[in-house]
Protein backbone atom coordinates (compact mmCIF):
# COMPACT_ATOMS: atom_id res chain seq x y z
CA UNK A 1 0.00 0.00 0.00
CA UNK A 2 1.31 3.12 -1.25
CA UNK A 3 1.31 6.59 0.86
CA UNK A 4 -1.53 7.90 -1.10
CA UNK A 5 -3.76 5.18 -0.78
CA UNK A 6 -2.95 4.64 2.81
CA UNK A 7 -4.20 8.77 3.44
CA UNK A 8 -7.56 7.31 1.79
CA UNK A 9 -8.38 4.44 4.23
CA UNK A 10 -7.03 7.09 7.49
CA UNK A 11 -9.62 9.50 6.28
CA UNK A 12 -12.08 7.26 6.01
CA UNK A 13 -11.85 5.63 8.87
CA UNK A 14 -11.94 8.83 10.34
CA UNK A 15 -15.13 9.61 9.06
CA UNK A 16 -17.14 6.38 10.67
CA UNK A 17 -15.49 7.43 13.93
CA UNK A 18 -17.64 10.70 13.72
CA UNK A 19 -20.60 10.49 15.54
CA UNK A 20 -23.96 10.28 13.50
CA UNK A 21 -25.56 13.03 15.28
CA UNK A 22 -22.29 15.44 14.80
CA UNK A 23 -22.27 14.86 10.88
CA UNK A 24 -26.13 16.02 10.98
CA UNK A 25 -25.60 19.01 12.73
CA UNK A 26 -22.93 20.12 10.59
CA UNK A 27 -25.08 19.21 8.01
CA UNK A 28 -28.08 21.06 9.06
CA UNK A 29 -26.53 24.26 10.21
CA UNK A 30 -25.47 24.67 6.39
CA UNK A 31 -28.15 23.34 4.32
CA UNK A 32 -31.91 23.89 4.60
CA UNK A 33 -33.04 19.81 5.31
CA UNK A 34 -36.21 18.52 6.31
CA UNK A 35 -37.41 14.96 8.69
CA UNK A 36 -33.98 14.81 10.07
CA UNK A 37 -33.08 12.66 13.17
CA UNK A 38 -30.58 13.56 15.68
CA UNK A 39 -30.02 10.34 18.29
CA UNK A 40 -28.55 10.72 21.59
CA UNK A 41 -26.03 8.24 23.66
CA UNK A 42 -29.21 6.58 25.27
CA UNK A 43 -31.33 5.94 22.02
CA UNK A 44 -33.37 9.13 22.11
CA UNK A 45 -34.11 10.07 18.32
CA UNK A 46 -35.65 13.56 17.76
CA UNK A 47 -36.99 14.34 14.27
CA UNK A 48 -36.78 17.53 12.77
CA UNK A 49 -39.36 18.84 10.09
CA UNK A 50 -39.04 22.50 9.94
CA UNK A 51 -36.85 25.34 9.60
CA UNK A 52 -36.49 26.59 12.93
CA UNK A 53 -35.48 24.47 15.31
CA UNK A 54 -32.64 23.85 12.08
CA UNK A 55 -31.68 27.75 12.24
CA UNK A 56 -31.86 27.01 16.02
CA UNK A 57 -28.32 25.06 15.66
CA UNK A 58 -29.41 22.50 18.13
CA UNK A 59 -26.90 20.00 20.17
CA UNK A 60 -27.41 16.35 21.05
CA UNK A 61 -26.04 15.68 24.71
CA UNK A 62 -25.55 12.18 26.20
CA UNK A 63 -30.21 12.24 26.60
CA UNK A 64 -30.84 14.96 25.33
CA UNK A 65 -31.57 17.32 22.49
CA UNK A 66 -31.28 21.01 22.64
CA UNK A 67 -32.49 24.07 20.64
CA UNK A 68 -32.35 27.15 21.87
CA UNK A 69 -34.84 27.15 24.83
CA UNK A 70 -36.74 24.41 23.82
CA UNK A 71 -35.04 21.19 26.06
CA UNK A 72 -36.52 16.88 25.01
CA UNK A 73 -34.83 14.45 27.11
CA UNK A 74 -34.90 10.47 27.63
CA UNK A 75 -33.00 7.92 29.10
CA UNK A 76 -33.16 5.33 26.94
CA UNK A 77 -35.04 4.53 23.64
CA UNK A 78 -37.98 6.99 22.32
CA UNK A 79 -38.69 9.25 20.16
CA UNK A 80 -40.45 12.47 19.45
CA UNK A 81 -40.92 15.00 15.95
CA UNK A 82 -40.42 19.03 16.47
CA UNK A 83 -41.90 21.46 14.33
CA UNK A 84 -42.39 24.93 14.57
CA UNK A 85 -45.20 24.71 16.87
CA UNK A 86 -42.09 23.88 19.66
CA UNK A 87 -40.61 27.34 19.50
CA UNK A 88 -44.45 29.32 19.85
CA UNK A 89 -44.22 32.30 22.05
CA UNK A 90 -47.27 30.69 24.00
CA UNK A 91 -46.89 27.52 24.28
CA UNK A 92 -44.69 24.01 23.41
CA UNK A 93 -46.44 21.78 20.78
CA UNK A 94 -44.71 18.29 19.83
CA UNK A 95 -45.84 15.23 17.79
CA UNK A 96 -45.35 11.33 17.09
CA UNK A 97 -43.86 11.31 20.92
CA UNK A 98 -43.37 7.59 21.50
CA UNK A 99 -42.62 7.36 24.99
CA UNK A 100 -43.61 3.95 25.85
CA UNK A 101 -40.21 2.10 26.21
CA UNK A 102 -39.24 5.24 28.38
CA UNK A 103 -40.52 8.83 29.25
CA UNK A 104 -39.69 11.95 27.47
CA UNK A 105 -39.29 14.86 28.93
CA UNK A 106 -40.36 18.52 27.61
CA UNK A 107 -38.59 21.29 28.86
CA UNK A 108 -38.71 24.89 28.17
CA UNK A 109 -36.92 27.64 29.67
CA UNK A 110 -39.55 29.74 30.74
CA UNK A 111 -42.03 26.84 31.44
CA UNK A 112 -41.70 24.16 34.19
CA UNK A 113 -40.85 20.64 33.03
CA UNK A 114 -43.99 17.91 31.68
CA UNK A 115 -42.91 14.79 31.14
CA UNK A 116 -44.63 11.58 28.71
CA UNK A 117 -45.23 8.15 29.18
CA UNK A 118 -47.02 6.46 26.47
CA UNK A 119 -47.67 6.78 22.77
CA UNK A 120 -48.81 10.47 21.69
CA UNK A 121 -49.80 11.60 17.91
CA UNK A 122 -49.62 15.01 19.37
CA UNK A 123 -48.98 16.99 22.44
CA UNK A 124 -49.15 20.58 23.67
CA UNK A 125 -48.19 22.57 26.95
CA UNK A 126 -48.57 27.02 27.69
CA UNK A 127 -47.22 25.85 30.94
CA UNK A 128 -49.02 24.72 34.28
CA UNK A 129 -50.88 27.66 36.08
CA UNK A 130 -53.18 26.62 39.33
CA UNK A 131 -54.45 30.25 39.81
CA UNK A 132 -56.57 30.02 36.82
CA UNK A 133 -59.07 28.17 34.98
CA UNK A 134 -57.62 27.70 32.04
CA UNK A 135 -56.44 24.77 30.11
CA UNK A 136 -52.76 23.58 30.93
CA UNK A 137 -51.97 20.80 28.26
CA UNK A 138 -53.50 18.87 25.27
CA UNK A 139 -52.77 15.78 23.69
CA UNK A 140 -54.11 13.55 21.17
CA UNK A 141 -53.07 9.24 22.04
CA UNK A 142 -54.81 6.45 20.76
CA UNK A 143 -54.31 4.58 24.11
CA UNK A 144 -54.47 5.64 27.74
CA UNK A 145 -51.25 7.97 28.92
CA UNK A 146 -49.54 8.88 31.30
CA UNK A 147 -48.14 12.72 32.16
CA UNK A 148 -46.36 14.15 34.93
CA UNK A 149 -46.58 17.95 35.70
CA UNK A 150 -44.25 20.29 38.10
CA UNK A 151 -44.79 23.40 39.68
CA UNK A 152 -47.62 22.83 41.88
CA UNK A 153 -48.53 22.54 45.90
CA UNK A 154 -46.59 20.24 47.73
CA UNK A 155 -49.37 19.44 50.27
CA UNK A 156 -52.31 19.52 48.08
CA UNK A 157 -53.41 16.77 45.79
CA UNK A 158 -53.80 17.89 42.66
CA UNK A 159 -56.58 16.92 39.68
CA UNK A 160 -56.36 16.05 36.13
CA UNK A 161 -59.96 17.79 35.07
CA UNK A 162 -61.77 17.35 31.56
CA UNK A 163 -65.13 19.85 31.14
CA UNK A 164 -65.32 19.81 35.00
CA UNK A 165 -64.88 16.08 35.39
CA UNK A 166 -61.41 14.84 37.35
CA UNK A 167 -60.44 12.40 35.28
CA UNK A 168 -57.27 11.45 37.21
CA UNK A 169 -56.01 12.87 40.92
CA UNK A 170 -52.25 12.61 42.86
CA UNK A 171 -52.66 12.57 46.33
CA UNK A 172 -50.77 15.15 48.77
CA UNK A 173 -47.55 15.18 49.42
CA UNK A 174 -45.84 15.63 45.95
CA UNK A 175 -42.26 15.52 46.76
CA UNK A 176 -40.85 18.43 44.54
CA UNK A 177 -44.04 20.08 43.83
CA UNK A 178 -44.31 16.79 40.55
CA UNK A 179 -47.79 15.33 40.12
CA UNK A 180 -48.32 12.52 38.07
CA UNK A 181 -51.64 11.65 36.72
CA UNK A 182 -52.02 7.95 35.44
CA UNK A 183 -54.16 6.40 32.65
CA UNK A 184 -55.33 9.56 31.59
CA UNK A 185 -58.27 9.01 28.77
CA UNK A 186 -57.08 8.20 25.26
CA UNK A 187 -58.56 10.36 22.12
CA UNK A 188 -58.51 14.30 21.45
CA UNK A 189 -57.81 15.63 25.11
CA UNK A 190 -57.94 19.02 27.24
CA UNK A 191 -56.75 18.87 30.93
CA UNK A 192 -56.62 21.44 33.38
CA UNK A 193 -54.81 20.77 36.33
CA UNK A 194 -56.22 21.72 39.56
CA UNK A 195 -55.79 21.41 43.58
CA UNK A 196 -57.95 19.52 45.55
CA UNK A 197 -58.35 21.67 48.75
CA UNK A 198 -57.80 18.99 52.10
CA UNK A 199 -59.98 21.83 53.96
CA UNK A 200 -62.98 23.75 53.73
CA UNK A 201 -62.85 27.13 55.14
CA UNK A 202 -65.76 29.26 56.90
CA UNK A 203 -65.36 33.06 56.61
CA UNK A 204 -67.05 35.62 58.19
CA UNK A 205 -68.74 37.51 55.30
CA UNK A 206 -68.28 40.65 56.16
CA UNK A 207 -64.61 41.14 56.54
CA UNK A 208 -63.35 37.12 55.07
CA UNK A 209 -62.24 36.26 58.46
CA UNK A 210 -61.86 32.78 59.12
CA UNK A 211 -64.49 32.45 61.80
CA UNK A 212 -62.07 31.35 64.82
CA UNK A 213 -63.53 30.88 68.77
CA UNK A 214 -67.05 30.30 67.42
CA UNK A 215 -68.16 26.18 67.11
CA UNK A 216 -69.65 25.87 63.93
CA UNK A 217 -71.35 22.59 63.02
CA UNK A 218 -71.45 21.54 59.71
CA UNK A 219 -73.05 18.88 57.68
CA UNK A 220 -72.11 18.02 53.74
CA UNK A 221 -74.35 16.11 51.49
CA UNK A 222 -73.78 15.57 48.00
CA UNK A 223 -76.46 17.44 45.99
CA UNK A 224 -77.38 14.09 44.05
CA UNK A 225 -78.19 12.05 47.48
CA UNK A 226 -80.19 12.84 50.70
CA UNK A 227 -77.79 11.54 53.27
CA UNK A 228 -74.71 13.73 54.53
CA UNK A 229 -71.64 12.61 53.83
CA UNK A 230 -69.84 14.13 56.64
CA UNK A 231 -70.20 15.86 59.84
CA UNK A 232 -68.08 18.14 61.85
CA UNK A 233 -67.69 20.52 64.12
CA UNK A 234 -65.13 23.25 64.27
CA UNK A 235 -63.74 26.50 66.02
CA UNK A 236 -60.86 27.41 64.00
CA UNK A 237 -63.26 27.92 60.93
CA UNK A 238 -61.60 24.76 59.03
CA UNK A 239 -63.39 21.91 57.87
CA UNK A 240 -61.64 18.37 56.78
CA UNK A 241 -62.24 17.73 53.13
CA UNK A 242 -59.77 15.27 52.57
CA UNK A 243 -61.12 11.72 51.18
CA UNK A 244 -63.94 13.56 50.12
CA UNK A 245 -64.92 13.20 46.11
CA UNK A 246 -63.22 15.53 44.16
CA UNK A 247 -66.03 15.79 41.66
CA UNK A 248 -69.14 16.42 44.04
CA UNK A 249 -71.19 19.29 44.65
CA UNK A 250 -72.07 19.78 48.43
CA UNK A 251 -75.05 20.93 49.74
CA UNK A 252 -73.80 22.57 53.63
CA UNK A 253 -76.00 23.16 56.41
CA UNK A 254 -73.76 25.32 58.79
CA UNK A 255 -75.02 25.72 62.31
CA UNK A 256 -73.38 28.65 64.57
CA UNK A 257 -73.32 28.25 68.76
CA UNK A 258 -74.91 32.14 68.21
CA UNK A 259 -72.43 34.09 67.03
CA UNK A 260 -73.72 33.78 63.68
CA UNK A 261 -76.93 32.90 61.60
CA UNK A 262 -77.20 29.39 60.53
CA UNK A 263 -76.69 28.93 56.77
CA UNK A 264 -77.73 27.11 53.90
CA UNK A 265 -75.67 26.63 50.33
CA UNK A 266 -74.48 24.65 47.65
CA UNK A 267 -70.96 24.53 47.57
CA UNK A 268 -68.62 24.17 43.91
CA UNK A 269 -66.73 20.62 44.14
CA UNK A 270 -63.40 20.56 45.61
CA UNK A 271 -61.70 21.05 42.29
CA UNK A 272 -63.54 24.56 42.26
CA UNK A 273 -63.46 24.71 46.00
CA UNK A 274 -64.39 28.59 47.57
CA UNK A 275 -65.21 29.29 50.88
CA UNK A 276 -68.24 29.38 53.25
CA UNK A 277 -69.57 32.26 54.71
CA UNK A 278 -71.76 33.54 57.56
CA UNK A 279 -73.41 36.46 58.60
CA UNK A 280 -72.85 37.71 62.23
CA UNK A 281 -75.68 38.27 64.23
CA UNK A 282 -74.97 40.98 66.06
CA UNK A 283 -76.17 44.67 66.25
CA UNK A 284 -73.28 45.78 64.47
CA UNK A 285 -75.14 43.86 60.94
CA UNK A 286 -78.97 44.87 60.22
CA UNK A 287 -79.90 41.46 58.68
CA UNK A 288 -83.50 40.03 57.62
CA UNK A 289 -84.78 36.96 56.72
CA UNK A 290 -87.13 36.98 53.41
CA UNK A 291 -88.32 34.13 51.95
CA UNK A 292 -87.44 34.84 48.04
CA UNK A 293 -89.83 33.27 45.65
CA UNK A 294 -89.56 32.76 41.95
CA UNK A 295 -91.78 34.98 39.91
CA UNK A 296 -91.72 33.56 35.90
CA UNK A 297 -93.22 34.90 33.66
CA UNK A 298 -91.20 33.54 30.70
CA UNK A 299 -92.41 29.91 31.69
CA UNK A 300 -88.62 28.57 31.37
CA UNK A 301 -88.03 27.42 35.17
CA UNK A 302 -89.18 25.47 37.63
CA UNK A 303 -89.28 25.94 40.83
CA UNK A 304 -88.73 22.75 42.44
CA UNK A 305 -85.88 22.07 40.19
CA UNK A 306 -84.42 25.51 39.73
CA UNK A 307 -81.24 26.18 42.47
CA UNK A 308 -80.63 29.54 44.01
CA UNK A 309 -77.45 30.95 44.00
CA UNK A 310 -77.56 34.19 46.42
CA UNK A 311 -73.82 36.21 45.91
CA UNK A 312 -72.15 39.59 47.14
CA UNK A 313 -68.58 41.13 47.15
CA UNK A 314 -66.74 39.71 50.15
CA UNK A 315 -63.14 40.46 50.44
CA UNK A 316 -60.56 37.93 49.27
CA UNK A 317 -57.00 37.26 49.53
CA UNK A 318 -57.87 38.51 45.28
CA UNK A 319 -59.46 41.36 46.35
CA UNK A 320 -62.76 41.78 46.70
CA UNK A 321 -65.21 39.20 44.70
CA UNK A 322 -68.29 38.20 44.08
CA UNK A 323 -68.88 34.76 46.27
CA UNK A 324 -71.90 32.95 47.09
CA UNK A 325 -72.52 33.06 50.80
CA UNK A 326 -76.31 31.00 50.49
CA UNK A 327 -78.61 28.93 48.48
CA UNK A 328 -80.38 26.00 47.43
CA UNK A 329 -83.34 24.52 45.49
CA UNK A 330 -85.76 27.43 45.26
CA UNK A 331 -89.00 24.93 45.80
CA UNK A 332 -92.87 26.47 45.42
CA UNK A 333 -92.51 27.54 48.75
CA UNK A 334 -89.17 30.04 48.42
CA UNK A 335 -86.05 30.05 50.04
CA UNK A 336 -85.81 32.08 53.91
CA UNK A 337 -82.33 32.66 54.99
CA UNK A 338 -80.82 35.57 57.12
CA UNK A 339 -79.05 38.76 54.62
CA UNK A 340 -77.88 42.13 55.12
CA UNK A 341 -80.88 44.80 55.14
CA UNK A 342 -80.82 47.35 51.61
CA UNK A 343 -77.63 44.96 50.54
CA UNK A 344 -77.91 44.14 47.00
CA UNK A 345 -76.88 40.51 45.88
CA UNK A 346 -76.80 39.51 42.86
CA UNK A 347 -79.49 36.62 41.75
CA UNK A 348 -78.14 33.58 40.31
CA UNK A 349 -81.05 30.84 39.00
CA UNK A 350 -80.00 27.23 37.36
CA UNK A 351 -82.02 25.13 35.81
CA UNK A 352 -80.08 22.27 34.45
CA UNK A 353 -83.38 20.35 33.01
CA UNK A 354 -83.80 23.27 31.00
CA UNK A 355 -80.13 24.22 30.54
CA UNK A 356 -81.03 27.40 31.42
CA UNK A 357 -79.25 30.32 33.93
CA UNK A 358 -80.80 34.00 34.62
CA UNK A 359 -78.75 36.58 36.23
CA UNK A 360 -80.95 39.37 38.38
CA UNK A 361 -80.13 41.18 41.34
CA UNK A 362 -82.69 41.83 44.64
CA UNK A 363 -82.21 44.00 47.93
CA UNK A 364 -83.68 42.53 51.05
CA UNK A 365 -85.04 45.19 52.80
CA UNK A 366 -88.00 43.23 55.37
CA UNK A 367 -88.63 39.62 56.65
CA UNK A 368 -91.24 38.66 54.20
CA UNK A 369 -92.18 37.17 50.83
CA UNK A 370 -90.16 38.80 48.10
CA UNK A 371 -90.52 38.21 44.65
CA UNK A 372 -87.45 37.31 42.43
CA UNK A 373 -89.11 38.10 38.79
CA UNK A 374 -87.68 37.07 35.13
CA UNK A 375 -89.82 39.20 32.55
CA UNK A 376 -90.30 38.64 28.72
CA UNK A 377 -87.48 41.28 27.27
CA UNK A 378 -88.27 42.99 23.86
CA UNK A 379 -84.09 42.77 22.53
CA UNK A 380 -83.55 45.69 20.35
CA UNK A 381 -80.24 43.92 18.81
CA UNK A 382 -79.42 40.07 18.13
CA UNK A 383 -76.33 38.25 16.24
CA UNK A 384 -75.55 34.93 15.57
CA UNK A 385 -71.91 33.98 15.26
CA UNK A 386 -70.78 30.33 15.00
CA UNK A 387 -74.13 29.06 16.08
CA UNK A 388 -73.92 30.87 19.17
CA UNK A 389 -77.15 34.06 19.20
CA UNK A 390 -75.89 36.90 22.00
CA UNK A 391 -79.18 39.73 22.18
CA UNK A 392 -78.67 42.73 24.44
CA UNK A 393 -81.15 45.45 25.21
CA UNK A 394 -80.98 48.89 27.27
CA UNK A 395 -84.37 48.49 29.53
CA UNK A 396 -86.19 51.41 31.51
CA UNK A 397 -89.03 49.71 33.41
CA UNK A 398 -90.26 51.39 36.43
CA UNK A 399 -87.70 51.09 39.38
CA UNK A 400 -85.34 52.03 37.31
CA UNK A 401 -83.01 51.18 33.91
CA UNK A 402 -82.24 47.89 33.19
CA UNK A 403 -79.28 46.04 31.03
CA UNK A 404 -80.52 42.67 29.56
CA UNK A 405 -78.71 40.07 27.50
CA UNK A 406 -79.34 36.47 26.55
CA UNK A 407 -76.68 34.33 24.85
CA UNK A 408 -77.91 30.78 23.77
CA UNK A 409 -76.86 27.85 22.48
CA UNK A 410 -73.49 27.59 24.25
CA UNK A 411 -72.48 24.97 26.25
CA UNK A 412 -70.65 27.03 29.03
CA UNK A 413 -69.73 30.95 28.75
CA UNK A 414 -67.76 33.86 29.97
CA UNK A 415 -69.95 37.13 30.03
CA UNK A 416 -68.79 40.23 31.50
CA UNK A 417 -71.13 43.63 31.36
CA UNK A 418 -68.70 46.88 31.49
CA UNK A 419 -69.61 50.71 31.21
CA UNK A 420 -68.06 51.66 27.53
CA UNK A 421 -64.56 53.76 27.58
CA UNK A 422 -64.63 52.53 31.18
CA UNK A 423 -63.56 48.41 30.97
CA UNK A 424 -63.22 48.68 35.41
CA UNK A 425 -66.88 49.46 36.03
CA UNK A 426 -68.49 46.36 35.18
CA UNK A 427 -72.00 44.95 36.36
CA UNK A 428 -71.61 41.47 35.61
CA UNK A 429 -68.68 39.12 35.07
CA UNK A 430 -69.13 35.40 35.49
CA UNK A 431 -68.83 32.08 34.04
CA UNK A 432 -71.95 30.03 33.56
CA UNK A 433 -72.18 25.94 32.46
CA UNK A 434 -75.45 26.91 30.01
CA UNK A 435 -77.72 28.94 27.98
CA UNK A 436 -77.53 32.49 30.18
CA UNK A 437 -79.81 35.66 30.58
CA UNK A 438 -79.24 38.52 32.60
CA UNK A 439 -81.45 41.33 33.46
CA UNK A 440 -79.54 43.56 35.72
CA UNK A 441 -79.47 47.17 37.30
CA UNK A 442 -77.82 50.03 36.20
CA UNK A 443 -75.79 52.22 38.80
CA UNK A 444 -77.73 55.58 39.15
CA UNK A 445 -74.66 57.82 38.57
CA UNK A 446 -74.33 55.77 34.95
CA UNK A 447 -77.88 56.17 33.40
CA UNK A 448 -76.64 57.67 30.45
CA UNK A 449 -73.84 55.63 29.32
CA UNK A 450 -73.46 53.08 26.93
CA UNK A 451 -72.61 49.78 27.60
CA UNK A 452 -70.74 46.70 26.50
CA UNK A 453 -71.40 42.61 26.36
CA UNK A 454 -68.04 40.96 26.25
CA UNK A 455 -68.47 37.32 26.07
CA UNK A 456 -66.52 33.96 25.18
CA UNK A 457 -68.33 31.16 24.96
CA UNK A 458 -68.62 27.08 24.05
CA UNK A 459 -70.84 26.13 21.30
CA UNK A 460 -72.60 22.84 20.70
CA UNK A 461 -69.88 21.79 18.38
CA UNK A 462 -67.55 22.59 21.15
CA UNK A 463 -65.68 25.74 19.53
CA UNK A 464 -64.82 28.73 21.66
CA UNK A 465 -66.21 31.55 20.32
CA UNK A 466 -65.46 35.38 21.89
CA UNK A 467 -67.11 38.84 20.87
CA UNK A 468 -68.47 41.80 21.84
CA UNK A 469 -71.80 43.20 21.43
CA UNK A 470 -72.73 47.29 21.99
CA UNK A 471 -75.73 48.10 24.37
CA UNK A 472 -76.82 51.51 23.49
CA UNK A 473 -78.34 53.68 25.77
CA UNK A 474 -81.65 54.83 24.42
CA UNK A 475 -81.19 58.26 26.51
CA UNK A 476 -78.52 59.49 24.98
CA UNK A 477 -80.23 59.21 21.11
CA UNK A 478 -83.63 60.73 22.67
CA UNK A 479 -81.00 63.86 24.12
CA UNK A 480 -79.27 64.17 20.38
CA UNK A 481 -82.85 64.27 18.86
CA UNK A 482 -83.99 66.89 21.56
CA UNK A 483 -81.29 68.95 20.44
CA UNK A 484 -81.89 68.55 16.43
CA UNK A 485 -85.82 69.41 17.61
CA UNK A 486 -84.88 72.39 19.32
CA UNK A 487 -82.36 74.04 16.70
CA UNK A 488 -84.99 73.73 14.01
CA UNK A 489 -87.51 75.08 15.78
CA UNK A 490 -85.62 77.75 16.26
CA UNK A 491 -84.35 78.09 12.97
CA UNK A 492 -88.16 77.87 11.97
CA UNK A 493 -89.29 80.71 14.39
CA UNK A 494 -86.51 82.84 13.04
CA UNK A 495 -86.97 82.14 9.36
CA UNK A 496 -90.93 82.34 9.70
CA UNK A 497 -90.86 85.43 11.96
CA UNK A 498 -88.72 87.61 9.84
CA UNK A 499 -90.46 86.50 6.89
CA UNK A 500 -93.70 88.38 8.53
CA UNK A 501 -91.80 91.38 9.71
CA UNK A 502 -91.22 92.62 6.63
CA UNK A 503 -94.68 92.56 5.63
CA UNK A 504 -95.61 94.18 8.92
CA UNK A 505 -93.77 94.40 12.46
CA UNK A 506 -96.99 93.35 14.05
CA UNK A 507 -97.43 90.60 12.07
CA UNK A 508 -94.06 89.18 12.69
CA UNK A 509 -94.49 89.21 16.58
CA UNK A 510 -97.93 87.18 16.03
CA UNK A 511 -96.33 84.88 13.84
CA UNK A 512 -92.87 84.31 16.25
CA UNK A 513 -95.60 84.08 19.37
CA UNK A 514 -98.17 81.49 17.32
CA UNK A 515 -95.02 79.15 15.54
CA UNK A 516 -93.06 79.35 18.99
CA UNK A 517 -96.43 78.03 20.59
CA UNK A 518 -97.19 75.54 18.24
CA UNK A 519 -93.65 73.77 18.51
CA UNK A 520 -94.19 74.14 22.35
CA UNK A 521 -97.14 72.57 22.60
CA UNK A 522 -95.92 70.11 20.06
CA UNK A 523 -93.20 68.94 22.52
CA UNK A 524 -90.50 69.96 19.67
CA UNK A 525 -89.16 73.57 21.72
CA UNK A 526 -87.89 73.04 25.14
CA UNK A 527 -89.41 75.20 27.58
CA UNK A 528 -86.15 77.05 27.85
CA UNK A 529 -86.41 78.14 24.21
CA UNK A 530 -90.06 78.48 23.89
CA UNK A 531 -90.89 80.57 26.67
CA UNK A 532 -88.37 83.14 25.17
CA UNK A 533 -89.36 82.81 21.85
CA UNK A 534 -92.99 83.45 22.86
CA UNK A 535 -91.98 86.59 25.14
CA UNK A 536 -89.85 88.36 21.76
CA UNK A 537 -92.51 87.90 19.99
CA UNK A 538 -94.64 89.71 22.31
CA UNK A 539 -92.25 92.52 22.57
CA UNK A 540 -92.11 92.61 18.88
CA UNK A 541 -95.45 92.70 18.14
CA UNK A 542 -95.93 95.97 20.74
CA UNK A 543 -92.68 97.48 19.06
CA UNK A 544 -94.47 96.77 15.59
CA UNK A 545 -97.80 98.18 16.61
CA UNK A 546 -95.87 101.65 18.33
CA UNK A 547 -93.91 101.53 15.02
CA UNK A 548 -96.94 101.47 12.69
CA UNK A 549 -98.97 104.17 15.24
CA UNK A 550 -96.31 106.87 14.76
CA UNK A 551 -96.23 106.28 11.07
CA UNK A 552 -99.77 106.82 10.54
CA UNK A 553 -99.31 110.50 12.79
Amino acid sequence: MNRDELLVVVIAVALLAIPVSVISYSVITNTAVSDLTYETETGFAVTVTESKAVESKPAVGNDSWTSGPLELSSGGPASATVSDDAFDTTQVGIESVDATRNPVTVNRSDMAPVTLDGQFDQFTTSGVDLTDDRPDFSYRAPEPVTVSVNGVSSNNSVAAVVDDRVVATDAAPNPGGTATFQDLPSGQQTIRVAELPSELSIRDVTDGSLIDGSETAVALTPVDSGEPITRQTTRDGTINMTGLPANTRFAAELTSDGGYYDRRVRLPARIDQQPAYLLPADESVAAVTPRLQLADQTGRFGAERSELRLQRPVPTAAGTQYQTVAGDILGDDGFQTALKRNQQYRVVIVDPTAQQTHVTTVTPRRSEPTALPIDPVEYTTTESIAGINISTAYRRPEGGDQLAVNLSNVRAAELTLSEAGNASNTVLNGSYGQNVTADVPVPDDTTSSNWNADYEATNTNDATISGQQAIQNPTRQERREEVVRAVLSIFAVVVLGSGAMRVAPSAGGAVVIITAGLLWVAGWMPPEAGLPSIGVGVVVGVLGVISGSRRSL
